[in-house]
């Protein structure tokens, strides 16, 4: 499985170094790492991801190239959260006041590397690297799902899930814990199939990821998602409810 890593980074010099560690990191993994694009520029990068490859990295400085698009590396892990939901991002930047601002951009960042002349980068990127494959190597198969976003097929790694509901038109809604996507050429029936030892399917509209419950109604003819959002529970389904709820997650 190949892992994709891209750079946005407009110092030149330092774009050179962590070109050179990835490039020096290759050599020694069990993964099959390719530096894929290297730019100074947001927009150039962004139209050079491979949007069919399941696993990429991007390492994004905040400030970049001012002339080009997308010159905020904020607003580029946006766009790129917007058809790469599980790839991991690491920001570097001189200014660690910014740090925070990974949590209003809601791009759930791995990393965030301060560019400090008295430390040297190169040992955060490795160890940023090899917590990517240590994570990579816990997700198996069964792990993640893969699924028709509309324009291409996307992996999402199923705890991240929190329900799916029926739309219009054969639609299916795909709520995470940050997003939320339309799913195309699949049923509610299918994913039930699929997902069967994690997903409880509660309604016709509705099938819940079990973790993500938070709470049951005392007459168990609703559930509380993770996200706050009631789900209805039919008649037929309450049975199933009582006899999961002392194995959900949460107490009641």
């Amino acid at each position: 499985m190949a892992i994709k890593v891209y750079i946005a980074e407009d110092n030149e010099k330092q774009r050179h170094i962590l070109e050179q560690t990835i490039t020096n990191y290759q050599l020694f993994s069990n993964w099959e790492l390719e530096l894929t694009y290297s730019s100074g520029a947001g927009d150039k990068l962004l139209e050079k991801i491979d949007r069919r490859n399941q696993w990429n990295i991007y390492f994004l400085d905040i400030n970049l190239d001012e002339d080009a698009g997308l010159s905020n590396g904020f607003a580029l892990a946006q766009e790129i959260r917007k058809f790469d939901p599980l790839g991991f991002i690491v920001f570097i930047t001189v200014r660690s006041e910014l740090s925070f601002l990974t949590f209003q951009y809601r791009v759930q960042a791995l990393d965030f590397i301060i560019k400090d002349p008295a430390m040297d980068i190169r040992e955060r990127v490795q160890t940023c690297l090899k917590t990517i494959e240590q994570r990579l190597d816990l997700l198996t198969t069964n792990q993640t799902v893969k699924l028709n976003t509309g324009n291409e097929i996307t992996s999402f790694i199923v705890d991240d899930i929190l329900y799916f509901s029926t739309n219009k038109e054969h639609v299916l809604s795909l709520h995470t814990k940050n997003n939320q996507y339309l799913i195309y050429q699949t049923t509610l029936n299918n994913l039930e199939e699929q997902l069967s030892d994690s997903f409880l399917r509660c309604h016709r509209g509705f099938l819940i990821n079990k973790k993500s419950i938070t709470s049951i109604a005392k007459d168990f003819s609703s559930i509380t998602s993770e996200d706050g959002v009631t789900i209805p529970v039919s008649v037929r389904k309450k049975r199933q409810l009582k006899s999961l709820q002392s194995k959900l997650l949460f107490c009641s």
